[in-house]
């Protein structure tokens, strides 16, 4: 049975108007994963460990040294590459940490909802932002097909500047 020892951090992502946030506890504490079995049988662990805001099913595990999502239908040992690494010191004695934090989707979608029912191009802006700064989207014409998504296949850049959308 080969288990993997490591740091266990949460990231209170549940608001993602929140751009300060950083892992917790300072001094994260050890969690003994088994690399056998899938990761969604033990993140319930995790989760109860770190004392976590998030909901369970909201969950997601990152890795701190590359930001790679694990799987959490898949065990370790089926992820070996995502893992290439990770053990090894991150500098300055840092030592690297599996973060439990908000599924992007959830994320995502907790930017967006609040602005679907207003018709106002300035509250989708600020939707686009939001999910642009979570998905590092930098180009225009990515955030055009941002925009389009969240108001709608009608939108275009003209209505947006015409006023709100009927």
């Amino acid at each position: 049975m080969a288990t993997l020892v490591c740091r266990v951090q949460f990231l209170d992502d549940t608001d993602p108007f929140n751009s300060t946030n950083f892992p917790e506890p300072t001094r994260p504490p050890l969690f003994t994963f088994r690399e056998d079995i899938p990761l969604i049988n033990q993140l319930a662990g995790v989760h109860r460990l770190l004392k976590a805001p998030q909901k369970l099913d909201d969950c997601a595990l990152q890795l701190s040294h590359n930001g790679s999502y694990l799987d959490l239908d898949s065990s370790l040992a089926e992820q070996k590459d995502e893992l290439d690494g990770f053990q090894e010191d991150g500098g300055r004695g840092k030592k690297h940490s599996i973060i439990l934090r908000t599924q992007l989707s959830v994320r995502v979608h907790a930017c967006i909802v609040p602005f679907a029912s207003k018709h106002v191009p300035d509250h989708a802006t600020a939707a686009v932002h939001s999910v642009r700064s979570l998905l590092l989207i930098h180009s225009a014409k990515d955030t055009e097909h941002l925009l389009c998504g969240v108001m709608g296949a009608e939108w275009s850049p003209a209505a947006c500047r015409e006023g709100p959308l009927s």
